[in-house]
């Protein structure tokens, strides 16, 4: 017979279910999801938002600044607002009950003062960072990424983290890497 081997969840953390500025939480079924502000950042709509341009098979990503100038603009004054609007970078904490799933990890220290409040914001909402059993990485840009690392450790030091294995692939590919723009 084959030995068995368990291992067991690092979270088994109660749930929460309260409020407070830097998280948001919620049930869903029988999950807890704290949404957890990393962060906000200028959001140069403009540049972002891009229009496809041509017939399928020849088409191209267009900026909305190229494709239509002055269009975001018009947009966001409609709305009372301009750019660049302010975006918020945020990641998501599920307690199944057993197990704590953080899904990306915000822009840690990556774009300077506009992040870096994840840990802080996770503590706030009551749990620790070494209780995470798993951070899933919905793909790689920076302002998912950028808070597994700590300083040059593990900012979640018992978490197993995931991501797909087409990102990375891509990044991890140096010539990749190099024709990403900055």
């Amino acid at each position: 017979m084959a030995p068995v081997l368990t291992c067991n969840a690092l979270a088994a953390a109660p749930q929460v279910r309260t409020q407070a500025p830097g998280f948001y939480r919620m049930m869903l079924g029988d999950f807890e999801v704290t949404a957890l502000l990393d962060g906000t950042h200028p959001f140069p709509v403009q540049q972002v938002l891009a229009r496809q341009t041509g017939q399928a098979g020849g088409a191209a990503q267009v900026s909305l600044a190229e494709a239509s100038p002055g269009e975001a603009d018009a947009l966001l004054a409609a709305a009372h607002l301009k750019a660049p609007v302010e975006g918020a970078i945020n990641a998501f904490l599920i307690n199944t009950g057993a197990k704590l799933v953080l899904i990306d990890s915000g822009a840690g220290a990556l774009y300077g003062a506009d992040g870096g409040h994840l840990l802080g914001n996770l503590r706030a909402a009551g749990y620790r960072p070494e209780q995470v059993d798993a951070v899933l990485l919905t793909h790689l840009h920076a302002d998912h990424v950028g808070g597994v690392n700590l300083n040059g450790h593990m900012a979640f030091p018992n978490a197993t983290v995931h991501v797909s294995q087409r990102d990375a692939d891509y990044w991890l590919n140096p010539a990749n890497r190099a024709a990403a723009p900055a």
